[in-house]
């Protein structure tokens, strides 16, 4: 192990014991990036320099991991899954179910909140609103505090909506004094929001859809494999994982199917995981 490399387990080992913050599970090549754009912006060198100034510094320690963990996310992203959603998975969910019978969708790593409300406006457009307010239950869990309550807030500026079509904004966004938008109060009625360790916290239960994108690639191989067999036992028989297109490659294995019964299944496509028990 070189200098460098032992400096960083250092400075890992020190947020675990001391600030309860555990990133030793993270892809070193990731945190490697992510701690020097920050140790660039405070102009420091090393990692023991950046230790010692974590010690003196406190309140260092928030901005450090607005930047680990980065918190990028945008409505729809990557349009073509959504639009499988839509029109494919979702309807397929509804007919599986009876008409009055209760949905759960789990969104993990929501980070500032804008994928659990893409997920109620594809739910209410094909269900209505008020089957919605009647049958659905969403659960949006991050570890960063901060992020989760930027997602709590459910307001947003006009460019962070600028990807959802106008008849949607009219239909599910209230227009603040300010210019910005508030999701639907209604509709927000159907979500908890939890503070949740994907690696250390028990899964959420019964779930009928999993969301879950663009944040397992930041783990390393055994780290990922914990998280989803976690995922397996949180979701319903024929639930469905609904992962980002970098997990997709990441997943392209036996291991995807999460047992090692035989005769359980899993299907892939268009980064969507079928959870087969």
């Amino acid at each position: 192990m070189s200098a460098a490399e032992w400096e960083l387990e250092t400075l890992l080992e020190h947020l675990k014991y001391s600030r309860g913050c555990d990133l030793t599970g993270y892809k070193r090549s990731s945190l490697e990036r992510r701690f020097h754009v920050r140790m660039r912006q405070l102009k420091i060198d090393s990692y023991a320099d950046y230790l010692h100034y974590l010690q003196r510094h406190s309140q260092e320690y928030i901005p450090l991991l607005n930047t680990v963990l980065i918190n990028l996310t945008s409505f729809f992203r990557d349009r073509a899954s959504w639009e499988y959603l839509a029109n494919e998975l979702i309807p397929k969910i509804i007919a599986s179910k009876q008409p009055d019978e209760s949905i759960r969708v789990w969104s993990a790593a929501c980070a500032s909140g804008q994928e659990v409300y893409s997920l109620i406006i594809l739910f209410a457009e094909v269900l209505g609103i008020e089957s919605c307010l009647q049958r659905l239950q969403f659960i949006a869990t991050d570890w960063d505090k901060d992020a989760l309550s930027q997602a709590r807030n459910g307001t947003y500026k006009p460019r962070d909506v600028s990807e959802i079509t106008a008849d949607l904004l009219e239909k599910y966004f209230e227009q603040t004094e300010q210019g910005d938008y508030s999701f639907h109060r209604q509709l927000y009625r159907t979500i908890i929001f939890a503070r949740h360790n994907l690696v250390e916290d028990a899964p959420m239960s019964k779930i009928d859809l999993l969301v879950c994108r663009n944040a397992l690639m930041y783990f390393k191989s055994d780290i990922q494999i914990t998280i989803l067999i976690r995922f397996h036992f949180g979701l319903k028989n024929n639930g469905f994982l609904f992962l980002g297109q970098p997990e997709m490659v990441m997943t392209r294995r036996p291991m995807i199917c999460l047992t090692e019964a035989p005769p359980n299944k899993c299907t892939i496509k268009e980064g969507l995981v079928t959870n087969g028990k």
